[in-house]
């Protein structure tokens, strides 16, 4: 069990445009697609009561349905590269009006990995020093 870790609070977006080329499980096609964002999955457990999970609405029928949907929320993320975390998100499908809504797929966002080139490229950007001549 890791104790003392520092962690500091992110504010995240993400833009969702759509999902493509979704194969259902089982004989019928896909119906209405959303996708879950396991926001738990970030954080310690101990930390995880706090937050809730996030959903898309199931909103165009078919395979490739396009979502357009921008999710914020802000999340306590570790400060060491050794414990960034990953965004866990599932896609469902929504049968018999959302009675049925087996997973059709998974996925993970490094938002960790992410977090890290961005802190990077800042600190880039504050040591760079433009010379004109």
């Amino acid at each position: 069990m890791v104790k003392n870790v520092k962690m500091n609070e992110y504010g995240i977006s993400l833009n969702i445009l759509g999902l493509r080329g979704l194969q259902s499980p089982g004989m019928l096609p896909v119906k209405k697609a959303f996708l879950v964002f396991n926001i738990k999955s970030m954080v310690p457990p101990q930390l995880g009561n706090s937050l809730e999970n996030i959903k898309t609405e199931p909103k165009m029928a078919g395979s490739d349905p396009t979502l357009n949907t921008l999710i914020e929320f802000n999340a306590p993320l570790p400060v060491e590269t050794l414990f960034c975390p990953r965004l866990a998100v599932t896609a469902h499908d929504s049968i018999a009006m959302g009675v049925n809504q087996p997973i059709i797929g998974n996925f993970v966002i490094p938002v960790g990995d992410l977090m890290l080139e961005l802190i990077a490229e800042r600190e880039k950007e504050t040591h760079e020093i433009d010379v004109v001549v």
